[in-house]
């Protein structure tokens, strides 16, 4: 993210424990964050807190976000924005709540990772022994999403489907990563097969 660097008023959607908010926090000089679960709002602003750094995590959808349009410099999420109902519809307010000239920083689940692939492959093994939608058996890529009444949706993107949602803004790039395997001794032909599409670009 340090490479990113964002600046000015920035926005995290979708901000979790607030691990990333926190680093977001030490750059940024004024921050806010949602979640659409109240424990993560609640653990961002508690992490906030203790640490002393100024900002406001919230419970908010990302698909309707209370914030008037133009209001931010930056707009973050990792991870986040595949699991809504309408993706289509957060990208429309990321663009809304941005100022012009603003950036963002996105990363989805990629649909071409080795991880995607060794998945499918699983899948196609239990269709043996269960029946079973590939949409309800990505839920559970989720830690815990097996045991729940309701699982999380999951969505994959290529590079190409990422790159298409963010359409509307400005200098779009795309790249594959995985941030768990930096500074590995991994191979560089398994760089574009990493679990997250990073899309970065300006309103």
């Amino acid at each position: 993210m340090r490479s990113w660097a964002p600046s000015g008023r920035v926005l995290e959607i979708g901000c979790g424990a607030g691990t990333d908010h926190s680093v977001i926090a030490s750059m940024a000089d004024e921050t806010a964050a949602i979640d659409l679960a109240p424990r993560g709002a609640w653990l961002t602003q508690k992490r906030l807190d203790l640490e002393g750094r100024p900002g406001l995590a919230q419970v908010a959808d990302a698909e309707n976000m209370p914030f008037p349009a133009h209001t931010f410099d930056a707009v973050y999420s990792f991870g986040v924005l595949h699991h809504t109902d309408h993706p289509e519809r957060a990208v429309a307010e990321m663009w809304r709540v941005m100022r012009p000239g603003g950036k963002f920083m996105v990363a989805l689940y990629h649909k071409h990772s080795l991880f995607a692939a060794h998945k499918a492959i699983e899948y196609a093994v239990r269709l043996r022994w269960r029946s079973q939608t590939w949409r309800d058996f990505l839920s559970e890529l989720e830690f815990g999403a097996a045991e729940l009444t309701h699982p999380p949706l999951v969505r994959l993107y290529s590079r190409r489907s990422a790159k298409e949602l963010f359409s509307q803004f400005h200098q779009v790039q795309v790249a594959v990563d995985h941030p768990a395997f930096r500074g590995s001794l991994l191979p560089r032909w398994f760089r574009p097969f990493g679990w997250y599409v990073i899309v970065t670009g300006r309103r």
